[in-house]
């Protein structure tokens, strides 16, 4: 088909203007997610010490928040390592007082203590189901913290120096932070370490840790114990979860004890020794300070036994005893009626005997009288006739 010199000028325009349409389209939507991969690349989080600095003398205790602020950001799970130099800071405690994660997936207990100092790193991850979004406007407590680590600093350092600087950081390289956005995207993060003056001349500090542990007698909150089986964990064993808090000084450990067992140290989940449920199960919950709280669950398939006794063949279970124990009290109420009947009929008997023999014996007595009446009238009769002989 040919066209005219015109119209071959309105179509090329109109080409052109479609290809360079086409682009502009192109090039706004690459845009558009060329920003939210960066903004989503650039939403940061802040791990942070406090105290940032401070001056301490040998023999003092440092107890340090580890703190996290998310820049306006969700964040569900935090993954943090803390480095501090072991020769001359050792860690006394780990306490979960005031932290915002409520599931753990590691965390230190008193008998990884020995451990840590040796190794010189502190590790923890945990959780929030529900994210975190930040501190709420106001809040004068700063409800942000992960973790509170109780350092000690010896009594004596052997040094050169009279002061020495103490570092305490978090590994940027290992630490990590996970968005709240249902991706397990990881946030952007950066760290503030603390740093420390030891020495002889500082100013003298109270063991805040230890005024803490003395002044704290108030258990660990109540808490349940939940009984779960599962095929695709612990290979369909049974096993049990639990979890509580200290407003306090903080969780130190949980002990768990079935039947006649002893209490052991636990950690939830824990895997039930006696998968037959037929122990009783005790969960104690302690604090750093020693309180405790014992909470103590049943499971339904559960039989009471009486203590240090094992159910004989044929021994009779609770209620079956409950059975027996009716038919007899109902058995002898029946010989008690039947006795008492007897002896009601007894006595009815005996009085008609005796009435009987009361009317015999009236009987005779009346007969006896007839008798001697009828004698003595004979008598007379006799008396009279001799006398009439005579005559």
């Amino acid at each position: 088909m040919k066209y005219r010199d015109d119209e071959k000028k309105y179509i090329f325009r109109f080409r052109i203007f479609d290809f360079t349409f086409f682009k502009l389209i192109v090039f706004v939507f690459a845009f558009y997610v060329l920003c939210f991969m960066i903004q989503r690349s650039v939403s940061a989080a802040v791990l942070y010490l406090e105290p940032k600095s401070g001056e301490y003398r040998p023999g003092d205790t440092v107890i340090m928040d580890v703190r996290i602020d998310t820049e306006g950001e969700c964040i569900n799970t935090v993954k943090a390592d803390i480095v501090f130099p072991k020769d001359i800071l050792s860690v006394e405690d780990f306490s979960l007082e005031d932290s915002i994660l409520t599931h753990w997936i590691q965390r230190p207990y008193t008998g990884d203590i020995s451990k840590i100092n040796k190794e010189g790193v502190v590790s923890f991850a945990g959780g929030i189901p529900g994210g975190y979004c930040g501190r709420i406007l106001g809040d004068p407590n700063l409800s942000n913290v992960l973790a509170k680590i109780v350092f000690k600093i010896p009594s004596m350092i052997i040094s050169k120096e009279a002061e020495n600087l103490v570092e305490i950081k978090i590994k940027s390289d290992s630490s990590k932070v996970f968005l709240h956005d249902g991706l397990g995207t990881e946030a952007s993060l950066s760290v503030q370490n603390a740093r420390l003056v030891i020495s002889d001349i500082a100013e003298a500090r109270e063991d805040e840790w230890e005024e803490k542990l003395k002044k704290d007698n108030v258990p660990p909150e109540p808490f349940i114990v939940e009984l779960q089986q599962t095929p695709a964990i612990f290979e369909g064993k049974y096993f049990i979860i639990f979890f509580t808090t200290d407003k306090q000084t903080g969780m130190d450990h949980f002990e768990v004890k079935e039947g006649d067992r002893e209490f052991k140290i636990a950690q939830s989940p824990y895997v039930l020794e006696d998968q037959t449920l037929q122990s009783k199960i005790l969960v104690k919950a302690v604090d750093k300070a020693g309180n405790e709280r014992i909470v103590e669950f049943i499971p339904k398939a559960y039989k009471y036994l009486p203590p240090e006794e094992e159910v004989p063949v044929g021994k009779p279970y609770p209620w079956q005893t409950i059975i027996i124990i009716v038919v007899i009290i109902i058995g002898i109420g029946l010989v008690w009626i039947i006795i008492r009947k007897m002896r009601t009929t007894w006595k009815r008997k005996q009085e008609r005997r005796e009435e009987k023999n009361d009317k015999n014996q009236s009987l005779l007595l009346n007969k006896k009288e007839l008798n001697i009446k009828e004698n003595k009238r004979l008598e007379e009769i006799n008396q009279d006739q001799e006398s009439q002989d005579k005559n």
